[in-house]
């Protein structure tokens, strides 16, 4: 078989699964798989396939089909510029996050902090903490995540962006808060767990497979924004700064939260479907 007929029939193979996708994450198979780009396919496409590599192609293939996500097939994913390692245990960075870290550093250009400490709760990847780390290079920035598996991807991807002012810290946001009252922060930034509990099962297949701790934020899903707005605002810093990712419909309920607790100049930005997915508040007392 050569490399042009097996790029078709996958292609076929993942749209007659239903994959939205097929063509592109074909692609992405064949460059990861077998080094093969675009270019490379017009070239050598009619070049016979080993047997080998067309049966790890194909396996690869059939996960994705069955929805497997693409990404932990990849092993790594691409995050506003930066390579992240991704696999099982780990939420998959996504676009939407890039609208709160970017509302996070024009608040903070805004607030003339040059060198900001920054707390970034629920870590996960790392995906926050690094991409603040390369864009705010003076800043400091303390990762803080809770389960190993996720914690593991978060290490690696620090060494892999060599990011030498990012802290990972294995944490409880909910029980670990004692472990930095000596510390105060200018930011405090989170894309919490947000999704309704009784919801999580009604995702989609391949957001399924990510880990149900990294989605699930309670009964009405604002169990971490609560806990992070009520308890962790008192380590932030005169004029502090506070930043969430958000789920779709949460803007007025976070906003409230945050005036509730003594935030003003509640701001908002919004995702490529005008969505507000993130919101900022700053602390003046």
């Amino acid at each position: 078989m050569t490399y042009n007929t097996l790029y078709r029939n996958i292609i076929t193979f993942l749209k007659e699964a239903g994959n939205e996708a097929p063509a592109f994450d074909t692609m992405c198979l064949f460059e990861d798989i077998l080094g093969m780009n675009r270019h490379r396919l017009i070239v050598d496409g009619n070049r016979e396939i080993s047997q080998t590599d067309c049966e790890k192609i194909t396996e690869a293939a059939q996960k994705r089909a069955e929805g497997f996500p693409l990404q932990y097939i990849l092993g790594k994913w691409s995050f506003m510029g930066f390579d992240f390692f991704v696999g099982e245990g780990v939420l998959i960075p996504r676009e939407d996050t890039s609208v709160a870290v970017n509302l996070c550093i024009d608040e903070v250009k805004a607030l003339g902090k040059e060198a900001p400490e920054i707390l970034d709760l629920c870590a996960g990847s790392g995906a926050i903490s690094i991409a603040l780390s390369k864009l705010i290079p003076e800043s400091t920035v303390t990762a803080v995540e809770l389960y190993e598996k996720a914690a593991c991807y978060l290490r690696k991807n620090i060494s892999l962006n060599q990011c030498k002012n990012v802290s990972p810290v294995i944490a409880d946001v909910f029980r670990d808060i004692s472990l930095f009252e000596n510390q105060r922060f200018d930011v405090i930034v989170s894309n919490p767990p947000y999704i309704i509990s009784s919801e999580i099962e009604h995702l989609q297949k391949e957001v399924r497979y990510e880990p149900e701790t990294a989605l699930d934020g309670g009964a009405d899903g604002f169990d971490f924004y609560r806990e992070i707005i009520g308890s962790w605002s008192r380590l932030l810093k005169k004029n502090g700064l506070m930043v969430f990712e958000l789920g779709e419909n949460q803007f007025d309920t976070v906003k409230n939260m945050l005036l509730e607790n003594g935030f003003s100049d509640i701001n908002y930005a919004l995702d490529i479907q005008k969505i507000k997915r993130g919101i900022s508040g700053i602390k003046y007392a």
